[in-house]
């Protein structure tokens, strides 16, 4: 009895160590991500004489800070490329190994480069492994089973994406839909991940404060004969979450196969291009909130709407791609609301007697994108109802999110972070064999 009191008084204290760790270490990587952003215009307006030729500064800056984003992923620690988001669930499976400090510090920097670049990517990606690897440190500090030292690492990964959206209830929820492997979930993991979760939120309140991430006032609430539209909206994202996923993979796997200085130079024009796109038309690139905000105040063309979606899904696939620390929620969030307001523009043009704001389409299809591609459908409603303060569309979220996921599985999709696991390990195996054989 002595001991269960001990060991739950222990995790307890733990999960809150965590989560105040977390808060501080994902709040700080957020903050620096936004001062470079803020600062790279000045310091290029400071430091570039040529003014007519600013693009090639912005160029230079961007390929030059990829480059060393990867070439430090590549060098200290592959296992940060990308999301990182697998690697924490191939570590709670027994899979892979976790090496703590090196994943905080690779990973905090090569994603500040990558995202400070404008690369198309997002910032929760490596909050969650930082937030991961901050648990598996901690743990390691005290006489732990491998139960304890997982329940600690999946704390550690909500309280990541929690304090990434200030979305408590959405962290919680992402690890027991997504993190299955290596947690018992009873009454002490629950309330550990619950600890973690509001704990690092409260830090990042006390730090950043506390704003919602997408605001958005007086949405109504579709009426009952309008949902069968969500039916036919949800139909829709489940053949786009098909082919993000599939894009997202096929394009990895071949920028993976190009080796020496082809792969150099790849990253080098990547980098180019993103510097190029982020000083002519920086809707295009970077995380995508910018371009949120524009198509739900309603200052964005059809046209527009369309060129940009398309823009956007190319340079999400090629940013990934390159294997620079970086998400996919994010961009996912940016093209879910793309595609949601021109389904609604297109849907209350043809059918007059439909009564669903525009607003509504962009924050169900930010859900409903989610949920199609990483599979976590009540995770996906939860989060974009916790960013734009929209609890009360949960009925069309619902709707659209579930049929989303039916819709996918139909087409013999399967969930993203399952796919990039798998690849890794395959990876990871084919490098073992390469060092046997030196």
């Amino acid at each position: 009895m002595y001991n269960q009191k001990y060991n739950f008084f222990l995790i307890m204290f733990l999960s809150i160590l965590v989560g105040i760790s977390v808060g501080f270490i994902v709040s700080l990587f957020h903050l620096s991500i936004d001062w470079v952003l803020s600062n790279k215009a000045h310091f290029i307006d400071a430091t570039w004489p040529w003014e007519e030729y600013k693009y090639i500064a912005y160029m230079i800056l961007s390929s030059l800070m990829v480059f060393i984003s990867v070439y430090i992923v590549k060098k200290y620690a592959p296992d940060t490329a990308g999301s990182g988001i697998q690697n924490i669930e191939g570590v709670l499976g027994n899979k892979m190994s976790m090496r703590s400090i090196r994943v905080i510090i690779v990973k905090f920097f090569g994603g500040l480069l990558s995202l400070g670049a404008g690369m198309s990517m997002g910032r929760e990606g490596p909050s969650v492994q930082i937030g991961g690897a901050i648990g598996h440190l901690i743990s390691k500090k005290f006489p732990m089973n491998k139960e304890n030292i997982n329940l600690l690492i999946a704390a550690g990964a909500g309280a990541g994406l929690a304090t990434t959206f200030n979305a408590p209830l959405a962290g919680i929820l992402f690890v027991f839909e997504e993190m299955h492997d290596g947690i018992k979930y009873s009454d002490i993991p629950i309330k550990a991940i619950t600890t973690a979760s509001v704990v690092s939120v409260i830090t990042l309140h006390m730090i950043v404060g506390d704003n919602i991430s997408i605001p958005i006032d007086n949405l109504i609430s579709p009426q009952l004969y309008d949902l069968w539209i969500f039916i036919v909206f949800g139909m829709f994202f489940g053949l786009l979450g098909f082919t993000f996923n599939k894009y997202l993979v096929d394009f990895t796997t071949k920028i993976a196969q190009i080796t020496g200085w082809k792969f150099n130079l790849f990253i080098i024009v990547i980098g180019a291009l993103i510097g190029l796109l982020f000083y002519i038309y920086p809707d295009s690139v970077g995380e995508g909130y910018q371009v949120i905000h524009a198509a739900i105040n309603g200052e964005l063309a059809l046209k527009t709407l369309l060129i940009l979606f398309v823009l956007r899904f190319f340079t999400t696939m090629i940013s990934y791609g390159t294997g620079a620390p970086g998400g996919i929620f994010a961009p996912m969030l940016a093209l879910g609301t793309l595609f949601g307001v021109s389904f609604g523009m297109i849907a209350n043009e043809f059918i007059p007697s439909l009564h669903v704001e525009l607003l509504v389409f962009a924050v169900v299809g930010m859900s409903a994108l989610f949920s199609a591609t990483v599979r976590a459908p009540l995770t996906g409603i939860v989060l974009v109802a916790e960013m734009t303060n929209s609890f009360n569309l949960l009925i069309p979220l619902l709707i659209t999110s579930l049929v989303a996921v039916i819709t996918v599985n139909s087409l013999g999709g399967r969930a993203i972070y399952t796919i990039l696991l798998e690849r890794a390990l395959k990876i990871s195996k084919l490098g073992d064999i390469d060092d046997k054989h030196k």
